[in-house]
């Protein structure tokens, strides 16, 4: 877990040094084969909010439509009807599948349906806002999303905004962005070797 949160963070765009930063860690664990794909890791991803005062109350991984996660994903649809975001999960037990099967944002059904959802075999779309009563549930962490996908090579890039609320009440946006499955740290380290190395070179040209 230590290693997959520190490579998120090398990789992700995160907040400024003078507020608090939004975090990003990735548990990966393989996807129940019963009825489902074999070969396959469902990626947790949770976001948490270093000050433990703040809540995170919305997600925006719709925005224009440049927004979501893209790539390749499995899709759960159960005695062929489409999936939404909000399952309840209670139903994969009828078809013997699993939750953990399909590629999902984690929204309890009682908290509402996330907005402008749209999902397929390549692409993991909504935003959602807690409203209300609800507002009481959110907290400043939050494992918002599921990602089964293949092992064989693939990635699942994505992109989008959350809400935090402040202790005050005063709310503001936190892009994040990255990959799955996260980058190892040795192949971070190269990339900043090169990017080093091409600066250099760049210079001896001038």
């Amino acid at each position: 877990m230590l290693r997959n949160t520190l490579a998120v963070l090398a990789v992700l765009a995160l907040t400024a040094t003078s507020r608090a930063a939004l975090l990003l860690s990735v548990a990966a664990a393989p996807t129940n084969p019963v009825n489902g794909p074999a070969g396959y890791t469902t990626h947790t991803v949770t976001v948490t909010d270093t000050d433990a005062t703040e809540k995170i109350v919305g997600f925006d991984f719709v925005g224009n439509g440049s927004k979501g996660f893209f790539g390749p994903m499995n899709q759960v649809n159960p005695a062929g009807a489409a999936t939404v975001f909000n399952d309840n999960n209670s139903f994969f037990a009828f078809t013997s599948n699993t939750p953990d099967q399909d590629s999902q944002f984690q929204v309890k059904s009682t908290d509402g349906i996330p907005i402008n959802a749209a999902e397929a075999a390549n692409k993991l779309q909504a935003a959602f806002n807690y409203t209300g009563t609800a507002l009481t549930t959110a907290g400043p962490v939050w494992s918002f999303a599921h990602i089964a996908m293949p092992n064989t090579g693939a990635v699942v890039t994505f992109n989008g905004t959350f809400t935090v609320r402040n202790a005050q009440g005063v709310e503001r946006l936190e892009p994040i962005a990255g990959q799955l499955p996260v980058p190892e740290p040795a192949t971070l380290s190269l990339l900043g070797l090169a990017m080093v190395g091409g600066v250099g070179l760049a210079r001896r040209r001038s």
